[in-house]
């Protein structure tokens, strides 16, 4: 079991592109240690057996020579000496020895040992049993494989034994001769191996964006926990549509009732229907992978505002995250910032129109002329009285109510005239818009007719609106000013988000707000020249139940 403190030891001062070249450098080794002893062994035994027998064959051909015989029956120790020496001037043996059959040297490479008894106690099965074997011994010249031999008379009786024997020593030299390539080439591997894990490391750390393990699981605990933090939902998936990552938030909004370690590696459209947003269908360009914001899209039932940003790996698209809330939360706020809005309009156009009336009402009494001022509050009550009948006999929704009642005001403060079509009509609010949502369109479009009509110098000042339900399947809105026209170099791109022909900042979000919500239902918008100047803007909106209908 590895050492607790030395592995500690490794972490805290080594990097980990050392620690990855450290550890496959060591199993490089390791492995190639096991080649090489595994090397070594076999080398061994097959030299060692080629070598034993070699001695064996050549002791037992000189054991049969006749001549060596009759010179051993004749005990002449020179003749055999002369002989044993020209053999061993042609034989690869270290040495070559005879002994009678008492095993008394008769022929030795040194010569002071003849007479003497052979080293080794390994002549007994060749002098008594006539046997031919190799032997590992130490003798007078040192350890040394022998091979043995007996030498057998004419007659069959044992007369001497021939030892041809190799020492270690020179078996040694032999062995390192044949295994030094191959060690050399071992090394030659280690070191490829080596300068390999260094690159292979080098490869992991770029990978990993030169981040230390360490960071890299830090930054996984702080994303995981910044996903969850943030109230929208968010869910990653890469290009393929595998789901990378999500939070809770993500998962409870769209209804999947699975966790994340179940859900990653499956794709997003086996949980999300349809997904064609998260899959990046829905591309302004599709060779630019464009992102998208504040999308309005249906998702498992559930109508959300999404938000889609493009994941890029070395400038090419990886995937998306993607981002999303329930569109009520946006409509809710939309409502309030529109209603906000429209009172604090409402009220600054009335106090300045009354603040004028009153100061007319206030000269007059002044100077006397009390019936002048009676007349001037019977009239403006009256008229005053009457646009606010209007309104409400025509316009059945409170909130369309208000809107149009101070945008009239707002015309009038302008120096404008909003003009009421005579077939305008809104028998009940319209069944697939909100009423905020139908207030935030028209508002817009009035808003644009307004800024346009005081562009054109030479325009008659007045706007018309028609609003009707009068076909039941249908809600129509009408909106005609008596401006400029749009500028060709934004006609194209006149509802994409930030799309405007104003300089200052902030502009460009009503149309692209009112097509978000006409097309989220359906509905159509068609945009024609007003005569004699100026542009129409026709919304046809489906208006029939969604129990009769479908998106």
């Amino acid at each position: 079991m590895p050492d607790p403190k030395f592995h500690h030891y490794l972490c805290r001062n080594l990097s980990f592109r050392q620690r990855v070249w450290l550890l496959l450098f060591i199993v490089v080794s390791f492995q190639l240690l096991l080649i090489a002893g595994y090397f070594h062994y076999i080398v061994s035994d097959t030299l060692r057996h080629q070598v034993s027998t070699r001695a064996v064959i050549q002791a037992r051909e000189i054991a049969s020579d006749p001549q060596l015989i009759q010179a051993i029956l004749l005990h002449d120790t020179e003749r055999i000496q002369k002989q044993i020496k020209r053999l061993q001037g042609i034989s690869d043996a270290n040495f070559i020895v005879v002994g009678d059959q008492n095993g008394i040297r008769l022929a030795h490479p040194d010569k002071s040992n003849i007479g003497y008894p052979m080293q080794g106690g390994d002549n007994r099965r060749a002098l008594e049993e006539g046997l031919h074997y190799y032997s590992i011994r130490k003798g007078s010249l040192g350890f040394a494989i022998r091979g043995k031999s007996p030498v057998v008379s004419p007659t069959g009786e044992i007369i001497g034994v021939v030892s041809v024997g190799y020492l270690l020593d020179t078996v040694s030299n032999w062995l390192r001769l044949y295994s030094t390539p191959f060690f050399f080439a071992l090394f030659i591997i280690l070191m490829c191996s080596s300068l390999g894990a260094w690159l292979f490391s080098r490869h992991i750390k770029s990978q990993m964006y030169g981040m230390e393990p360490e960071d890299i699981a830090l930054s996984l605990r702080v994303q995981n926990s910044v996903f969850e933090a943030v109230y929208e939902g968010i869910i990653a998936v890469d290009k393929q549509g595998r789901i990378l990552s999500a939070n809770q938030r993500g998962l409870k909004i769209l209804g999947i009732a699975r966790n994340l370690s179940y859900l990653q590696g499956r794709m997003i459209n086996e949980y999300v229907t349809p997904a064609d947003f998260f899959l990046g269908v829905k591309m302004d360009d599709f060779s630019k992978m464009s992102q998208r914001k504040h999308e309005v899209i249906t998702c498992n039932g559930e109508t959300l505002v999404a938000t889609r940003v493009n994941i890029l790996e070395e400038n090419k698209h990886s995937g998306w995250v993607v981002s999303f809330r329930p569109r009520n939360d946006l409509s809710t706020l939309t409502s309030q910032l529109t209603q906000v809005q429209q009172q604090t309009d409402n009220l600054r156009v009335l106090s300045h129109e009354y603040a004028n009336k009153l100061s007319t009402i206030s000269g007059l009494i002044q100077i006397g002329a009390y019936e002048e001022a009676l007349k001037t509050i019977r009239q403006e009550t009256e008229t005053h009285q009457q646009l606010i009948d209007f309104i409400s006999s025509t316009f059945n929704s409170k909130v369309i109510a208000g809107l149009l009642l101070g945008k009239y005001s707002r015309a009038k403060e302008l120096g404008l005239e909003l003009h009421f079509d005579p077939y305008c009509r809104l028998s009940h609010s319209p069944t697939r818009l909100t009423d905020d949502e139908l207030a935030a369109i028209i508002g817009n479009l009035l808003d644009n007719a307004y800024e346009a009509t005081l562009k054109n110098a030479h325009s008659n000042r007045c706007i018309s609106i028609l609003i009707s339900d009068a076909n039941a399947a249908e809600l129509v809105v009408e909106v005609a000013d008596n401006g400029t026209g749009i500028p060709k170099e934004i006609r194209d791109s006149l509802f994409i988000k930030g799309s405007t022909s104003k300089t200052q900042p902030g502009h460009g979000i009503g149309l692209y707000l009112v097509h978000q919500l006409v097309n989220h239902v359906g509905g159509t918008i068609l945009i024609d020249n007003a005569e004699p100047a100026g542009t129409i803007f026709s919304l046809f909106i489906p208006n029939e139940s969604l129990e009769n209908g479908n998106l």
